[in-house]
């Protein structure tokens, strides 16, 4: 449509639609969305029909829990949970013992607070007693882990060593990985770091009456140095660990027990081969 302009000349209109050259791209941006989210489909539709319900559980934990699994493409050395067969290679999944925490430089909740410690007194359960068994058991940990993460020549050992308060007491793990062990190969001689760490575990230990287990656990390698067994070495192993505790503070009295399980008792959901089954466990026992 046109009209006669006051000024002279023909000044043409025409609907907007018409007259705009070119258009919006709001359609590519909803379009890209929804192929991305189509794809997302397909692939866990995909993951549902390519895995059984054990490894289903897995790919949940790895996603929700990213710190406790790993995932690595190839073969691997690690216990494997399950592995699923992706063109000509594999994808394996595996679990791990989680890193010892840093401590926090955050200052504690009182137990008034909501933190760490009311939670664990909730768990532990009885009346002000077990409570402040707990609690000092809490304390002992921290400071266990502190002074760890404050010695540079043990940081790289930090994830050999496991804390955590049971129903039973305080339960210290430390074990082997590949090239970094606990005793000299086949005797029952302690590495320089891990008698540093059972060093500073004791003097922890020392100023408290708790009553004290130490086991000693190997892989399922046969060990068989004259009439030697992996019994034997489990045995010596845990004793060699109560005498460094020992001499470094604790008093005689103070051990329950120690004992040597052998290859009898891996790690969970573990090759009984793997290195991890090399470990000594210290249970510092509830009164």
């Amino acid at each position: 449509m046109a009209e006669e302009n006051p000024e002279g000349g023909i000044v043409k209109k025409c609907k907007k639609a018409k007259c705009e050259e070119g258009g919006g791209s709001a359609w590519e941006v909803a379009y890209g969305d929804f192929m991305t989210s189509m794809m997302a489909f397909f692939l866990v539709m995909w993951l549902i029909a390519a895995t059984n319900v054990k490894q289903r559980k897995i790919l949940s934990t790895y996603f929700t829990q990213p710190g406790a699994t790993s995932l690595t493409e190839g073969s691997s050395m690690l216990p494997s949970k399950g592995v699923f067969n992706v063109g000509s290679k594999s994808l394996t999944i595996s679990q791990r013992i989680p890193e010892m925490p840093l401590p926090s430089s955050k200052p504690q909740r009182t137990l008034h607070g909501k933190g760490l410690i009311p939670k664990i007194l909730r768990k532990n359960g009885g009346g002000v007693g077990q409570n402040k068994q707990a609690l000092n058991l809490y304390m002992i940990m921290k400071k266990i882990q502190q002074t760890i993460a404050s010695k540079k020549e043990l940081l790289q050992y930090r994830n050999q060593i496991k804390m955590e308060i049971t129903e039973q007491g305080l339960r210290i793990v430390i074990f082997d990985k590949n090239k970094r062990p606990m005793f000299y190969p086949g005797s029952d001689q302690l590495e320089p770091w891990a008698k540093e760490v059972l060093d500073i575990i004791a003097k922890q230990l020392a100023s408290i009456s708790n009553k004290i287990v130490i086991e000693g656990h190997t892989d399922a390698h046969p060990y068989v140095v004259g009439n030697l067994s992996n019994w034997d070495l489990s045995t010596m192993r845990a004793n060699a660990a109560r005498r460094e505790v020992q001499a470094s503070g604790v008093s005689a009295d103070r051990f329950d027990s120690i004992v040597g399980y052998g290859d009898t008792r891996p790690v969970p959901g573990t090759n009984p081969t793997d290195p991890i089954n090399r470990r000594i466990v210290i249970l510092v026992k509830k009164i």
